[in-house]
């Protein structure tokens, strides 16, 4: 009632397999469902819909919220994740916000000059832990909006605390900053944080992949930044900052080898000088610096940085 009094088409099913068999016969833009069915879960109705209607957005609603559940659904390519009761403007504002993406990815998936933009700008991938959230705030506060880049950050944090920390962040920064979610496209002067839980892939042509993961550290930055290597080569920056163990390493190394630039924060302005001392000793950083001179160092070879690749 709420959607139809907003001018939205709205059609419904009583069951899974009545949602099933309407979504083969109809086309549909986005459906909401609910996390438990009379014959299935809403889980597996997300599994079964995504092969025959891969471009039609899928919202899950839960009376039931655990953070596994969220993990699950996120995993199973739900675009958003809503708790019942919904409040009216979240239900109003997450369709609108997941139908506009929708139809950006349409845009970008049916025409080859949106693609083509999305390989002239860099990618900066930015890794990080312990100590990590006050140094991404020194970076990114110092970062300018006008830049032809886009930013992919891994912090290892839990699931719940990446959120209400990209949306902090948001807030300091002229980047907008927000916590990546499944199907997300990367875009100049826009930063995306990987959920706790979840490692975040980057693909050619700038779209995100989330999977969920129970390995630590969480989430990866050696995946994060090996996959934006794969598909930006010479035109990924990584960063890695303060943090225990060696998360980055490999990464950093991915980007090295495809001719990126690679930046290690130093000991001085660490809390922990664990992964960047790591990256150090590998051989793959480029510029060891002060935090608080990095965000120079970005601009900088963001200046430099070949806007043609030919290993992609």
């Amino acid at each position: 009632m709420i959607l139809r009094l907003q001018g939205y088409l709205v059609d419904t099913a009583g069951t899974g397999k009545e949602a099933i068999e309407k979504s083969n016969l109809n086309s549909y833009d986005l459906a909401l469902v609910d996390f438990r069915l009379p014959d299935i879960d809403g889980t597996e109705l997300l599994t079964a819909m995504r092969e025959p209607t891969s471009g039609m957005v899928k919202v899950m609603l839960t009376g039931y919220p655990t953070d596994e559940n969220r993990a699950e659904a996120l995993e199973q390519h739900a675009e958003a994740y809503l708790v019942k009761p919904v409040k009216i403007e979240e239900l109003l504002h997450t369709v609108k916000e997941s139908l506009r993406r929708q139809a950006e990815r349409a845009t970008n998936t049916d025409t080859e000059a949106p693609t083509q933009s999305r390989k002239e700008f860099v990618v900066v991938a930015i890794g990080a832990s312990a100590g990590g959230p006050m140094a991404l705030e020194r970076v990114l506060s110092k970062i300018p909006n006008h830049l032809q880049a886009a930013f992919v950050i891994s912090q290892h944090m839990p699931n719940g605390f990446t959120k209400p920390f990209a949306d902090r962040l948001s807030t300091l920064t002229n980047l907008h900053v927000k916590e990546a979610e499944v199907g997300d496209l990367l875009h100049a002067g826009e930063a995306l944080i990987t959920p706790g839980g979840f490692n975040m892939e980057v693909t050619t042509g700038g779209r995100i992949h989330l999977t969920r993961t129970d390995e630590t550290p969480a989430p990866s930055i050696d995946v994060m930044m090996r996959t934006a290597a794969e598909a930006y080569g010479s035109r990924t920056i990584g960063v890695l900052l303060t943090g225990m163990l060696k998360d980055g390493v490999n990464g950093m190394k991915a980007i090295k080898e495809k001719g990126g630039v690679t930046i290690v924060q130093d000991e001085n302005s660490s809390v922990v000088y664990g992964m960047p001392k790591a990256a150090l000793d590998a051989g793959v950083a480029d510029v060891v610096a002060d935090i608080f001179q990095i965000p120079n160092l970005i601009v900088n070879a963001l200046a430099k940085t070949i806007p043609s690749d030919q290993s992609n």
